[in-house]
């Protein structure tokens, strides 16, 4: 989420290249709830973007197979298969005119249709939040893919009402194949040392 949060913004900030208006970095996305825990509308005009989760999603794929995992004594730890998870992230333009808020929400739509996928190789600040890739690498991302999930009038409705806000210019996008899995078990299995093979 930091991730998308500050390569948006500065995507926003080339774009637009206008300081007097605060397209200046730090100023223009934010990422955090829409609303406080006790109701009230959490948005200032000081920004012109707030990103928000709004649901998570699973993958479910058939063949999903275990992973097991070296441990010292030459055996290994048979870990469940990953989880893989979809994000839905809400994207609301809320600059104080209405006109600047519009652009800023084409600008969000422009950016995810130049940028539909990110890797890591190519977007190495992806994992930056990482501190031990080599000891966690579980936290690792690989991929994300990122596509508009449109939404009806009705299920807008259901969203902004859940809010508890009114309506703001805003779209949702659905993160896929962010991959989750616990990296702990107490599921031991000796390594195979040898093969038999029925004679004949």
């Amino acid at each position: 989420m930091q991730f998308i949060r500050n390569a948006l913004e500065s995507y926003i900030v080339e774009r637009e290249q206008d300081s007097t208006n605060n397209y200046t970095l730090g100023n223009v996305v934010d990422l955090k709830s829409v609303v406080q825990p006790d109701g009230t509308i959490n948005v200032t005009d000081t920004t012109h973007v707030t990103v928000m989760l709004v649901g998570i999603d699973e993958e479910r794929r058939e063949g999903k197979r275990p992973y097991y995992v070296p441990t010292e004594d030459k055996q290994f730890f048979r870990l469940n298969p990953p989880i893989e998870l979809d994000l839905f992230v809400l994207f609301v333009a809320h600059n104080k005119n209405y006109d600047t808020a519009l652009r800023d929400l084409s600008d969000v739509l422009g950016f995810f249709q130049a940028h539909p996928v990110f890797d890591a190789k190519k977007y190495p600040a992806l994992n930056e939040s990482v501190s031990e890739p080599d000891k966690k690498p579980w936290q690792l991302i690989t991929r994300l893919s990122v596509t508009l999930h449109s939404l009806t009038f009705e299920q807008q409705n259901n969203l902004w009402a859940l809010l508890g806000s009114k309506y703001l210019p805003s779209v949702v996008y659905r993160v896929r194949m962010l991959t989750l899995f616990e990296t702990t078990s107490d599921d031991k299995v000796a390594s195979i040392d040898e093969l038999n093979f029925p004679k004949g």
